[in-house]
């Protein structure tokens, strides 16, 4: 099997949902020097969808991306695949990814699944 060309984009991966879960929240905040995406709660189905959404909008601005999921409780299957493909994309644009506020139970996951690779930690916010 060969391997796959990088990710130019979203597409494939998770839609919004029309019916967004009270217990998450995605936002993301920009400056000058970049973009901070806060994920808070259950990253669920749901809210990997609005996620995908906002990840669309990074990939067509400029600058690095940091993730801070110091309030994120769990994130789900679909919210680590739009996240690896956030990772991805940026990354063939040669824009970094990194996590500016990190947590315990979320990184543990990752590394679990083989992950520890992905999602540098930041020695200071984007």
């Amino acid at each position: 099997m060969g391997r796959r060309p990088p990710a130019k984009g979203l597409s494939g991966v998770l839609e919004p949902q029309d019916h967004p879960q009270e217990n998450s929240a995605v936002s993301v905040t920009r400056s000058s020097s970049g973009a901070v995406v806060t994920l808070t709660g259950q990253i669920d189905l749901d809210a990997a969808g609005r996620l995908r959404a906002e990840a669309e909008k990074l990939l067509a601005e400029s600058g690095p991306v940091a993730l801070d999921w110091r309030a994120a409780e769990h994130a789900s299957a679909g919210a680590v695949q739009v996240l690896l493909a956030l990772e991805a994309a940026l990354k063939a644009r040669g824009r970094p990814l990194s996590v500016v506020h990190d947590q315990a139970e979320i990184r543990s996951m990752l590394e679990l699944a083989g992950l520890n690779g992905h999602f540098p930690i930041a020695e200071e916010p984007a």
